[in-house]
């Protein structure tokens, strides 16, 4: 009696244990497959409602474990999120429990990863955070089987993950049945296979030979950073000091930033522009800094993105994080506000307006930008389709900086465009559209806060990018004929 509960104990202990390592900041790629695998079996061997109540704990914790990085987030708010989460993710599991006697059939494989995909959609559909926390995401470093995302968007893989998991419990329970064991071996290969096959293809074949563009990128350095002392704008006996001592302080940081943004072009970058929010400026000095960025663009012959956070006192939400972009000519041919703000930290203090994500055309391609957090919703950067070229001025933190970066790339994948996404306080990269990382500087190793990155010009038109989330759509049509056609079968095989 005491083996068996260590040896259970133990189990449960190495769940956990890949639940931990499944997603988040402590992602090992092989660890989700495993994981997903090990609790499936585990809740077909217990009553329903110990299932449910084993699969919400391990979720729970590993979620909790894995995202516990962001500190503007009370510690209630981060326990509610992962508990929302986790009761969702829990779901499959529960619906897979309903289909016991119709296991017999191999079709019965396709009812847990259909039901996966479709409330992990539903869920990143309202998630105010967008799609952190989705399975694809665990596959970051696994850059051929991303390439399936091209066409059909974050949820096939998931589907490939959970489906292995369903297949494989599927091959336990049909040990004695060999024939059966050859067939679902046989149909996972071939789609698998085919999913590797085309993702070679395209990282070998379709790979970017365009010419390229040299591109720098510049965060703020650390010393220069500027802190607006809103309080004291607001009070009548401090104002005046404090707007002084404000304009003193954005004057040497803006002026490092053209400096700097000069000495990258004499060095022969053709486009510069700063990390998100990096140059601060008082609302009412917001027409001098884009004149003297405008001047430095003709002058020094060059694309120039001022990434600038606008300061009003005067308004209650007094943030305006903006992405301005100057041609050769000195005209603003982007004017971009951040399209979507992170709730609970920038949220309440910033002022947003509507811009959409406008596109410029240019002897170096199509050029579009937007900022950080927006990279995190695939269904917003549908509007950045057929860019060749992405801007993305970001600012991140030393928790969060590796996740993020390589959530970003996906939106390359999907969406075909080369890419920047230069990071204050974070990892940069540049990326080609099949998610390959061509530069890569770590803002708290570096001392001059610079990425240089030869771009490929040309972008590509990716099938995700035209049908978007058709996939999600097959999954309910599959889950629902799968249901139709086991219920039949049940029922003819009762009579």
């Amino acid at each position: 009696m005491k083996v068996n509960l260590i040896k259970k104990i133990l189990f449960v202990l190495v769940l956990v244990l890949f639940s931990v390592f499944s997603n988040g900041q402590y992602v090992v790629f092989i660890a989700i497959w495993v994981f997903t695998t090990m609790l499936l079996f585990t809740v077909r061997k217990l009553p329903r409602w110990k299932g449910f109540l084993l699969t919400f704990l391990s979720i729970s914790i590993g979620y909790y474990i894995g995202f516990d990085f962001v500190p503007f987030l009370p510690l209630i708010i981060s326990i509610t999120i992962a508990l929302i989460f986790s009761l969702l993710s829990s779901l499959p599991y529960l619906i897979d429990s309903f289909f016991s006697k119709n296991r017999k059939s191999f079709l019965s494989t396709l009812i847990f990863p259909c039901s996966v995909v479709l409330i992990e959609y539903g869920y990143h559909q309202f998630n105010q955070y967008g799609t952190f926390g989705h399975l694809a995401y665990t596959q970051q470093s696994q850059l051929i089987l991303l390439q399936s995302i091209s066409i059909f968007g974050l949820g096939y893989v998931t589907f490939l993950i959970t489906w292995f998991a369903s297949v494989s419990n599927w091959i336990y329970e049909q040990r004695n049945e060999w024939k059966n064991i050859k067939k679902a071996v046989l149909i996972y290969s071939l789609v698998f296979g085919l999913t590797l096959t085309y993702g070679f293809y395209r990282v070998q074949f379709q790979k970017n030979n365009s010419t390229t563009i040299r591109i720098a990128s510049i965060s703020a350095l650390d010393s220069l950073k500027v802190r607006v002392d809103i309080q004291g704008f607001n009070d009548v006996n401090t104002e005046n000091d404090v707007k002084i001592e404000t304009r003193r302080n954005t004057s040497k940081l803006n002026q490092n930033l053209f400096d700097r943004s000069i000495k990258e072009a004499k060095a022969g970058a053709k486009i510069v522009f700063w990390a998100e929010g990096n140059g601060v400026i008082l609302k009412e000095d917001e027409k001098e800094l884009y004149e003297k960025a405008s001047q430095i663009s003709i002058e020094q012959n060059i694309y120039l993105g001022i990434s600038v956070a606008v300061i009003d006192p005067t308004n209650s939400k007094f943030l305006e994080n903006k992405f301005i972009l100057f041609n050769k000519k000195g005209e603003k041919v982007i004017d971009y506000w951040k399209g979507i703000s992170v709730p609970g930290a920038e949220e309440p203090i910033s002022n947003n307006k509507a811009t959409g994500i406008q596109k410029v055309e240019t002897a170096y391609g199509t050029l579009s930008g937007v900022i950080c957090f927006d990279l995190d919703f695939p269904n917003y950067l549908k509007d950045a389709s057929g860019s060749d070229i992405l801007l993305a001025p970001s600012n991140d933190w030393k928790d969060v900086a590796k996740i993020h970066s390589d959530m970003s790339k996906y939106r390359a994948i999907e969406q075909g465009f080369n890419f920047i996404r230069q990071t204050s306080l974070g990892v940069s990269i540049g990326t080609d559209y099949t998610g390959e990382v061509i530069s890569e500087m770590n803002h708290f190793n570096s001392d001059d806060k610079i990425l240089v990155t030869q771009l490929p010009t040309k972008g590509t038109k990716t099938i995700y990018s035209m049908i978007g989330d058709t996939f999600i759509a097959f999954c309910l049509l599959l889950l629902i004929l799968t249901i139709i056609i086991l219920k039949r079968k049940s029922g003819k095989s009762k009579n």
